[in-house]
C-alpha cells in the first residue's frame, strides 16, 4: 500500500489488534481484506442489547450507542460488505475460496492470562472493553448470533471515570492488555473483544477462534 492510499486512514480514529491473530488479520493473510477494513469493524456499543440508546450506567454520560449489529453479522460489527467474511463459517470460508479452509485455532489453556496488543491510528477516548465468549455447545456450522454467545460479558475492562469529557486525558485506549480466560471452557470456541468508545456510539469488534486444550 504506497504512501497515498495510507494518508486518508491516517485521519481514522480506528484500530485493530495485531496479535494474536484474530478473523481479521487471517482475512488479510487470504488476501480477502485490507487494513483499513479490520480497522474499521465498528458498531454499535450496547451489545448485546440489539437497541441504540443511552449506554448503561453509571456511563449514561458517554455518547449514545448506534444500533448493535445483528446476529449472523456480530463479528464484523454489523458490517454486510467484504468485511463479512469474518463471520463465515468454515463452510462458508471454504466456498468463497474455493477449497478447504477451516478458521485457525489459538492453542489456548482454561483460566490463563490471554494477551492482546492493539494498533491504533488515532485512538478514540475509550471507555472500555468487553469480552465475550460462546457458550458451551455452541454450534460451527452456524455463525455467531446472542444464542450462541454466553449472555454476559466474561470480563469487562472500564474505565471509571464519569463523565468522559471531564477525563478524557486520562481514557486512553490500551495497546497491551490482557484477561483472564474462563477457566471451564473445553475445545474450540469464539472470543468477541469489544473496544468501546465513549465519545462515539460505537464499539470495535474483533474475534479470535480459540482451543481450549
Amino acid at each position: 500500500m504506497n504512501q497515498a492510499q495510507i494518508q486518508p486512514q491516517a485521519e481514522l480514529r480506528h484500530g485493530r489488534v495485531t496479535s494474536p491473530s484474530s478473523r481479521g488479520a487471517v482475512a488479510m493473510e487470504l488476501g480477502l481484506l485490507e487494513g483499513w477494513q479490520v480497522n474499521e469493524m465498528e458498531g454499535g456499543k450496547n451489545f448485546p442489547s440489539l437497541t441504540a440508546g443511552p449506554f448503561p450506567a453509571p456511563y449514561q454520560t458517554d455518547s449514545d450507542s448506534v444500533t448493535p449489529p445483528a446476529d449472523g453479522h456480530i463479528l464484523s460489527g454489523g458490517k454486510v460488505d467484504q468485511r463479512d467474511c469474518v463471520n463465515f463459517t468454515n463452510e462458508e470460508l471454504s466456498k468463497k475460496l474455493g477449497r478447504p479452509f477451516a478458521w485457525p485455532l489459538l492453542n489456548v489453556t482454561p483460566g490463563q492470562n490471554f494477551k492482546v496488543t492493539w494498533q491504533y491510528t488515532a485512538p478514540h477516548v475509550t471507555r472500555g472493553y468487553s469480552w465475550f465468549i460462546t457458550k458451551d455447545g455452541w454450534a460451527p456450522q452456524q455463525r455467531i448470533s446472542r444464542a450462541q454467545l454466553e449472555p454476559k460479558a466474561f470480563f469487562d475492562d472500564f474505565y471509571t471515570q464519569v463523565p468522559y469529557y471531564s477525563h478524557s486525558a486520562q481514557m486512553v485506549a490500551k495497546v497491551n492488555h490482557e484477561v483472564k480466560l474462563p477457566s471451564n471452557k473445553k475445545g474450540p470456541h469464539v472470543i468477541v473483544l469489544m473496544w468501546i468508545v465513549a465519545n462515539t456510539g460505537n464499539a470495535f469488534y474483533q474475534a479470535f477462534d480459540v482451543d481450549f486444550k
